[in-house]
Formats: C-alpha cells, sequence, structure tokens
C-alpha cells in the first residue's frame, strides 16, 4: 500500500488505469495484425508468388515459438478443462486470476519486443506483479491441503507441491512486486522523493534477505524428492541434476540479477540502454515466479507429463543467460560492484546471516 500510494497509483489510479488498458489493446491489436501478416504470406507463398526466403524462415521460427508456448500455457490447460467446466467449480478466484495473469503476461512481451518505447514506462508489468502476488496468496490460502513439509515438491515427479513452498513463493512475488516500482522510472522517482516511502525501498535493496526473508519459511533443494518417495526411480537423475541447475541459478539470480540490478538502479550509475536488458529480464523472471507454479499444477492435473514442465521450467530461468551478451557492457563498466556481487555469493555459502547482513 506504501509504494501503490506514493508511488502515485492510488492518487492517479484513473491515468494509471488508462495506460494499462493502451498497453494491453495496443499489444492485441498488434497481435491481430501480426496474424493478418501471416495470412498474407502463406496466401503468397500458396500462390506462388516471389517471398524473401529469410522473411519466410523469420515468420514460421516466431510463429512456432510463440505457437508452442501458447499450446503449453493456454491450449492445454483450456481443452483439460482448467478454466472451464467441472473442473473450474473450485477455486474460481485462483483460476481465473491466473488466466488474467496469463493475458496480461503475454501481452508484456509483445509490448517490449515491438514497442519498447511505449513499455518502457508502462503499468502493465507493475499490475502483472501485483497479480502475481495475489496469485500466491490466493494458492497458500485456498490450497490448505498440500502438505507442510520441507520438501518443495516441485522437482520430483510424483511429489505434489507442498504448502510450505507455496508460502516461500510469496517472498519472491513480493521482490517482484518492488522490482516493478523500481523499473519504473516514475514510480521510482515518486517512491523515491518521499522519505517514509524511501526506507522501505532501502530495505528491499539492501537488506531484503534480513529484513523481509525470516517472515517466510524455507524449503531445501537437498531434501527435493525425498518426502513421500516424490521421485521415481527412473527420473531420479534427471530431477537431481535439474535440481542442481535450479540451485546453480538462484544463487546467480540473487545477486547478479537481483542485487547487482537493484544496487544500480539505487545509485543512479545506469544507462538508459542497460534499462532494455533490465526490463526485459524483469518481465521474464516476474512470469518464472508465478507459471513454475502453474507449471507444477499442469504436471500434477496429468494435462502435461512431468519430465517437459520442469524442462520447460529449466528453459525459462535459463533463458537469462541467453542475455548476458546484451549486458555485457554493463557488467564491464560495474566491475567493483561485480565483485561485490561476487563476494555476496562467498559469504551466502558460509550460511552465516550476520556474515551477510554486514555484506
Amino acid at each position: 500500500v506504501t509504494f501503490e500510494y506514493f508511488g502515485g497509483v492510488i492518487p492517479n489510479f484513473p491515468e494509471v488505469a488508462a495506460s494499462w488498458w493502451d498497453s494491453m489493446a495496443t499489444s492485441y491489436l498488434t497481435v491481430w495484425k501480426s496474424l493478418e501478416y501471416v495470412r498474407d504470406l502463406m496466401k503468397a507463398v500458396a500462390a506462388g508468388e516471389e517471398v524473401d526466403t529469410m522473411e519466410c524462415v523469420y515468420a514460421a521460427v516466431v510463429s512456432f515459438v510463440v505457437g508452442s508456448i501458447l499450446f503449453v500455457l493456454i491450449w492445454s490447460p483450456l481443452r483439460a478443462g482448467m478454466w472451464t467446466g467441472q473442473r473450474a467449480a473450485r477455486h474460481r478466484l485462483h483460476r481465473y486470476m491466473g488466466l488474467f495473469f496469463l493475458v496480461q503476461y503475454f501481452a508484456a512481451w509483445v509490448e517490449f519486443c515491438t514497442n519498447y518505447e511505449n513499455s518502457k514506462n508502462s503499468y502493465l508489468p507493475h499490475f502483472i506483479s501485483i497479480c502475481g502476488l495475489v496469485q500466491g496468496v490466493s494458492a497458500y490460502f485456498s490450497f490448505r491441503v498440500l502438505p507442510e513439509v520441507v520438501d518443495p515438491g516441485y522437482y520430483s515427479d510424483r511429489a505434489v507441491l507442498s504448502r510450505t513452498f507455496v508460502h516461500e513463493n510469496l517472498y519472491f512475488s513480493l521482490l517482484s512486486y518492488v522490482g516493478s516500482t523500481m523499473y519504473n522510472d516514475v514510480l521510482r522517482n515518486n517512491i523515491q522523493s518521499n522519505l517514509f516511502s524511501s526506507l522501505f525501498q532501502y530495505i528491499f535493496v539492501f537488506w531484503p534477505y534480513i529484513m523481509i526473508r525470516p517472515w517466510y519459511p524455507r524449503t531445501h533443494f537437498s531434501l527435493a524428492g525425498v518426502a513421500r518417495a516424490g521421485r521415481t526411480e527412473e527420473n531420479e537423475t534427471f530431477y537431481t541434476v535439474g535440481t542442481l541447475m535450479v540451485k546453480f541459478f538462484y544463487m546467480w539470480a540473487k545477486y547478479y540479477i537481483a542485487f547487482f540490478i537493484n544496487h544500480l538502479i539505487f545509485l543512479g550509475t545506469y544507462k538508459e540502454e542497460d534499462m532494455r536488458f533490465i526490463r526485459g529480464m524483469f518481465i521474464l523472471n516476474v512470469g518464472t515466479i508465478s507459471i513454475a507454479v502453474f507449471l507444477h499444477t499442469l504436471r500434477f492435473k496429468k494435462v502435461l507429463p512431468p519430465k517437459l514442465t520442469f524442462t520447460i521450467y529449466l528453459a525459462q530461468i535459463y533463458a537469462t543467460f541467453s542475455a548476458i551478451p546484451f549486458a555485457y557492457s554493463m557488467f564491464a563498466e560495474h566491475k567493483q560492484l561485480c565483485a561485490l556481487m561476487a563476494l555476496g555469493i562467498a559469504f551466502n555459502l558460509t550460511r552465516n546471516l550476520k556474515l551477510h547482513a554486514l555484506w
């Protein structure tokens, strides 16, 4: 509420809502025009007209990638009755908020890729983060039957997601929400212009794992798949390797995506071209946090096979590494900050909270 009020969202809600609607409408108009373009291109090819080969290849690749994502996240669950029929009778708020999240998330990527100038200070990513946070709270209070165990239940092919993991995931949704206020110039400037809201921002920039993290439970990678024989023998190696990959990503993301970027913005030493990478990374990560849980649901409900959903999750998180070449200059120009992050990882490995607080 502090960030929403002092950030200007609540006092200027009609203008903020209009901005959100403009982003949504523009994005889906772009989608419609793109479909018309692909249709016309296919007609030209079918009619034997001369067309640029690379144009066809590009259109085919993009169509395949986008179509595959929509098949997994929209069509498969829709066909399985996740939002329709008897299956959708329970937890309706949670289900339809999840669908609303996906609709917004797709629009955010369309706007970012096709109209960055409008996207960079759009409120759409901010509302996506709010939606993800609401989804997390809804999941925690809706699914009380989930086991309260330290085994996440996620990194396995047979176990059900633990309620502890759902609760823990709320912390990362909260971090994403705060990130959405820092990567929007208007929100950030409004928050930093007020001493009270600035204090909250300082906490999330410097001490989120010291002052906020202890309020949330912890699951353990080392116990993944242990509870209730969560992994089948044939997939044990696959999930063991996958869990190690997630653990490595977590360390990288914690320091070089979260801390590094937030410190960079807090210090005001970023360049405008850096912000394009940062905002794109934010959209990717805010989706990963919520879609990861949705992928587990698709696995648990047997809509998609276990190894496929976990592979998609790994592809999501490791997609961040594909952006490193675009951020090379940003890292190279802030060597001291990079070294500080490396020191943070070293302190983290000691599991000493006092050392991390000192860092």
